[in-house]
């Protein structure tokens, strides 16, 4: 298993398995800016065409090279799962994101990754689970023995709205759907200060930018720097907000090098106890995205 963390994952594209550009997107042949992909089989794939894409999925498996593009497999449930982990090669995909991840499931799920232990995971928190912050608390107690092999906890933003009936219309942010900001809120709180990093739910308006960029700016300000894609043209506009400014890595640096226990810049006053934090996500996001122009 390589040494991967939170930061390095940028827009994250889901990858439906039948999709015709698949293999030359793992061999980075295509959409070479991509930092991490999800082939899925859950909700993207139809049930009849599961068994077909197991056997697309066992080949690319088997031929797998790793690459810098962090590679991770989407099972449509646990019995597929199960299946996948037999293929050959299986060792060379960086892990695996859970769907429908919740308190009904979640021994079974670990259980299996306590055998098979040199697999990063992403659960998907998307059931009626995320409602319910005595059930969330139980997930985050089961996760804690795993903390180090999980990269991010995924919301599952399309799932949840549809709990709610819902359909969010184009011009709207996940921040401006009370019941969904709420619920999002709500895993920050439990699962962040805990050491849990989180992702930002996907933006199905792949045609509509101006609305991605202000969600971009609202998860900045909650301190979300990874985000489930479903089209490409997505990802640069994504992986280009995660840059800093200049006076950011000023600042995080001073903090973070300076032996000073406070001091000002800018008329504001900085603590190096307490924004130690922040400066240490602005120095990583720096080094994996570099400076705004």
């Amino acid at each position: 298993m390589r040494e991967i963390d939170y930061y390095e994952l940028g827009g994250t594209l889901y990858i439906p398995i039948l999709n015709k550009n698949l293999e030359a997107i793992l061999k980075r042949e295509k959409y070479s800016f991509l930092k991490s992909v999800v082939i899925c089989l859950e909700d993207s794939t139809a049930l009849c065409d599961v068994e077909s894409g197991m056997v697309i999925l066992e080949k690319i498996v088997r031929e797998f090279q790793t690459t810098e593009l962090k590679v991770f497999i989407r099972p449509r449930d646990i019995k597929n799962l199960e299946k996948i982990l037999k293929f050959e090669n299986i060792d060379s995909i960086d892990g695996f994101a859970l769907a429908k991840f919740d308190s009904s499931n979640i021994s079974q799920y670990l259980s299996i990754f306590l055998r098979e232990n040199h697999f990063y995971l992403m659960p998907i928190l998307e059931t009626k689970d995320v409602f319910n912050t005595q059930k969330l608390n139980i997930i985050l107690e089961e996760l804690e023995p795993f903390k180090e092999r999980i990269l991010v906890i995924r919301i599952g933003g399309e799932d949840i709205l549809s709990m709610l009936n819902s359909l969010r219309d184009c011009d709207k942010t996940i921040y401006e759907i009370m019941p969904l900001y709420l619920v999002l809120s709500n895993i920050i709180n439990i699962f962040k200060p805990n050491g849990f990093n989180i992702s930002s739910t996907v933006y199905s308006c792949f045609g509509e930018l101006d609305t991605l960029k202000r969600e971009l700016v609202s998860d900045a300000e909650h301190q979300i720097f990874n985000k489930t894609s479903i089209h490409p043209k997505q990802i640069e506009i994504i992986q280009e907000s995660y840059r800093v400014t200049q006076e950011n890595l000023t600042i995080a640096k001073k903090l973070l090098e300076e032996g000073s226990a406070i001091f000002s810049y800018n008329n504001r006053m900085y603590e190096k106890t307490t924004h130690s934090n922040w400066a240490k996500s602005v120095v990583r996001r720096f080094e994996c995205y570099g400076v705004i122009e």
